[in-house]
């Protein structure tokens, strides 16, 4: 009956509640701050296909294969690129930069026109574009030249016609996924709009 009385004169102690407070409250900061540390460790992925990459790119411009002690420093230069990158970005230095949206713009671009897959064009579809564009093809005489004296240039301007194209395509879809947004005393500074 003793232990029990001191006990339940504990339980109403408000120190000890203060305590049992203090020590919930550390162990719940201490939960989130390992999460938050955890959490804030990125990954970088290094497997075969980047020591290829590396490996391949040495080769290209020493003629040579490299040895491990020149991979091993190939890998740990872009280790430490990546590490500088990711923390440029996360501290938002890639944010009005010209240039750095510029190259990001142009990388995209190179992007959409390496996707972009198109059969090799028949006979008929070629003639069908010489007759469109015959203005293009006509000779100083006036004559259009003949089909097979051109074709290889029809050829890779209809390729690079129909890339164009598809990149349009492809750059419209991307940019009906933004609201271009000008500013009403720019619109009427200089005249301008932007179609949707």
């Amino acid at each position: 009956m003793y232990k029990h009385s001191i006990f339940s004169k504990l339980l109403k102690e408000p120190l000890l509640h203060f305590l049992l407070i203090g020590v919930g409250l550390f162990f719940l900061f201490s939960q989130l701050n390992s999460d938050e540390e955890s959490s804030n460790t990125q990954q970088i992925i290094i497997n075969k296909s980047k020591l290829e990459v590396l490996s391949s790119a040495f080769r290209d411009e020493n003629g040579r294969v490299p040895t491990d002690k020149e991979i091993q420093k190939l890998l740990e230069d872009d280790i430490r690129v990546e590490v500088l990158y990711h923390e440029a970005i996360s501290q938002g230095l890639d944010k009005d930069d010209r240039v750095i949206r510029h190259r990001l713009a142009q990388k995209m671009k190179y992007l959409f026109e390496d996707i972009t897959m198109l059969d090799e064009p028949s006979d008929e579809v070629l003639k069908a574009y010489l007759q469109e564009n015959s203005e293009k093809f006509t000779k100083s005489s006036g004559n259009v030249p003949k089909y097979s004296e051109i074709k290889q240039q029809l050829k890779r301007e209809w390729i690079a016609n129909e890339q164009q194209k598809e990149n349009d395509a492809f750059y419209e879809n991307l940019k009906s996924h933004y609201e271009i947004i000008i500013n009403e005393e720019v619109r009427k500074e200089l005249n301008v709009s932007i179609q949707k």
